[in-house]
């Protein structure tokens, strides 16, 4: 199927990426921000969409708000430059942990964001690892959940010899278990228990015995990185002999970089869904722009096969 890249600005340089991977054509997006805050974009060259597939890749962090309209506006734009069909690749889908209602008069913030992006015309939707994988049902078009965490724990292999890996909670297991069964290791979830008496919080694999094992943490976000820190320093008070921690969307916030260095981690591996960096030799980066172009071409060499039908 004959498509376009339409790069958002938060990730203009994965979205070449991609583009060349696919050995696709990459529009070019004129973005400006006016006195008042609001945004303006431009497709450059329009023509290029006419009877094409547009291919809208961008990430919603930081800048939630404004990427989630940017991302709108390309919609719009390639529909109005006469793309036939719109699909999305947002690797970072902001708003997804409000996913139900915690407490009463409460919106459902991801319901919002994934309704507004399908009724302004986008038809398929690529992300990684949604922190509510059920809910894309709602977008109500082709949605693909990734998953990268055997990509993140292939690169904790460089530093770790036969590692356990550990979801920090039965939530997280799945991820766990998908990078494990696909790299020959072992895996586990974390079971956190408090003593009655003392109040004192340990957590302990729920099968696998770690003493004396090298351990990756698999999750989905690091937001404030309290739970990776404690989760981290119990289990290696309880014997494990290092600590990885491998998550997917690494947003960081306020004091997580000294929280997680503080409990001992020795490395922290996170894939570039993001916009933000941290710059730290703690920190590394994993490029996911191949597995997200290879989901481009599948759901493309899918909406081909039911057209032809």
């Amino acid at each position: 199927m004959s498509a376009v890249i339409v790069p958002g600005r938060n990730y203009s340089e994965q979205a070449a990426r991609i583009a060349s991977i696919l050995n696709y054509p990459l529009a070019k997006v004129y973005w400006k921000e006016f006195p008042d805050g609001e945004q303006y974009v431009r497709i450059e060259n329009p023509e290029l969409l006419s009877a094409k597939t547009a291919v809208v890749v961008n990430t919603m962090y930081p800048g939630q708000d404004k990427s989630i309209m940017e991302t709108l506006m390309l919609v719009d734009a390639c529909t109005r430059a006469g793309a036939v069909d719109v699909k999305l690749v947002l690797p970072y889908l902001a708003y997804s942990r409000q996913d139900k209602l915690f407490l009463p008069g409460e919106p459902v913030s991801f319901s919002i964001v994934l309704k507004t992006l399908r009724n302004a015309g986008a038809t398929g939707l690529v992300t990684v690892d949604s922190h509510s994988p059920e809910k894309l049902a709602e977008f109500q078009g082709k949605a693909v959940n990734l998953l990268v965490s055997d990509l993140l724990v292939q690169e904790a292999l460089k530093y770790s010899s036969n590692p356990i890996v550990i979801a920090p909670d039965k939530g997280a297991l799945k991820r766990a278990e998908y990078a494990a069964v696909k790299l020959g290791l072992r895996f586990d979830y974390l079971v956190k228990t408090r003593d009655r008496v003392t109040g004192q919080v340990s957590y302990q694999p729920r099968e696998i015995r770690i003493s004396g094992e090298d351990i990756v943490i698999v999750d989905d976000i690091i937001s404030t990185g309290g739970t990776i820190a404690e989760a981290s320093k119990l289990l290696l008070e309880n014997g494990a002999s290092s600590i990885i921690v491998a998550a997917t969307h690494g947003l960081m916030l306020g004091n997580a970089l000294e929280k997680i260095r503080a409990a001992g981690v020795k490395k922290i591996i996170l894939a570039d869904t993001l916009a933000s960096r941290i710059r730290d030799d703690l920190v590394e980066y994993t490029d996911v722009s191949r597995r997200l172009a290879e989901a481009v071409e599948k759901v493309l060499e899918q909406v081909e096969r039911e057209t032809r039908r």
